[in-house]
């Protein structure tokens, strides 16, 4: 994509979000939801990655998913506009009519061998999911009912795989598609947490505690100091791996899509929970919109793979070329 237009598809992205993030829990309620989803549906973005050039890189999308993070917002950008694409694209049959979202593990983590208990993930504007077993097998999955999720501004649905497969995808587009899902999932987590921190920062410059404003306090500039730094590692290792999954072949982009991952994984929920503590008791009521910031990074920690699963496999010394 060329770099004025990808600048007019974020500036686009940031308007949207800027009219339709929720202001506080209670404005997450099933009508403006589907309003909100219907408007993105409508920017098109699911064909970022298309066959017709100029097509988005993984970098880009990655940008855009970060962008998505940044404000409280209950549309399905990562399953159903960038994720089930990806892998439909991978398949070759990138023209289906259906709209599809992915379906994960029952705990949200990359399914196992066999056919699960599955959840179709991040589903608003779905009509079906698509079910990327072990080896390589994709297979269409019903949406059932909600399932439970502590991340309120994200739906989930059971799911159950049905039919015949797909396709299947070879052993590097499996792993071009497992880094691609981690990039997206880690960015979006990385908007979030940076985002959180600059609201915090504002926030201490702005209360006044014993006179003074708390971000003079030392201790709090500690904190914040420290969230920032938990961000911009989280970013960098984020952004690097995206640049590898455009660039490197495809079990490199895997192990820097993982490294990034297991970094996000830690790094966004530290640095919203230090962002709360500057919040103080205000960020511990159902008001404020600290718990959907934290709800999401929490649930996103264990999306896909959480730092545990990770860290073996990066153990794994990388085999010379």
């Amino acid at each position: 994509m060329r770099p004025e237009e990808f600048t007019l598809v974020r500036d686009l992205l940031r308007t949207f979000a800027t009219q339709h993030a929720v202001g506080s829990a209670d404005e997450v309620e099933p009508r403006s939801r589907a309003a909100a989803q219907e408007e993105l549906d409508g920017l098109g973005l699911a064909g970022l990655r298309g066959t017709a050039l100029p097509a988005a890189t993984v970098q880009e999308c990655a940008l855009l998913a970060e962008e998505h993070g940044r404000l409280p917002l209950t549309t399905s950008l990562l399953g159903t506009t960038l994720l089930a694409p990806e892998l439909l694209r991978l398949l070759g049959a990138d023209g289906h009519e259906t709209r599809f979202t992915v379906a994960l593990a029952s705990d949200l983590r990359l399914p196992g061998p066999g056919a699960p208990d599955l959840r179709a993930w991040d589903c608003d504007g779905a009509g079906a999911a698509l079910y990327a077993d072990t080896e390589g097998n994709v297979t269409r999955a019903r949406l059932g009912p909600p399932a439970p999720t502590a991340d309120l501004l994200r739906s989930v649905r059971q799911a159950s795989a049905v039919g015949a497969p797909l396709g299947r995808l070879g052993p590097q587009d499996r792993q071009r598609w497992q880094a691609y899902a981690l990039v997206v999932v880690a960015s979006e987590l990385v908007g979030a947490a940076g985002s959180f921190v600059e609201q915090s920062v504002a926030y201490a410059r702005d209360r006044r505690q014993y006179g003074r404003r708390i971000g003079s306090f030392q201790a709090v500039q500690h904190l914040l100091a420290d969230a920032t730094v938990l961000v911009a590692a989280g970013t960098s290792a984020t952004r690097y791996a995206a640049w590898c999954v455009d660039q490197e072949p495809p079990d490199r982009a895997l192990a820097a899509a993982r490294a990034a991952k297991a970094e996000v994984n830690t790094s966004a929920v530290e640095a919203v929970y230090a962002g709360m503590q500057v919040f103080g008791g205000i960020a511990q009521t159902w008001e404020h919109l600290a718990h959907l910031y934290l709800r999401k990074v929490l649930v996103g920690a264990t999306v896909l793979a959480t730092t545990a699963d990770l860290l073996p496999a990066l153990a794994v010394p990388e085999v010379t070329r």
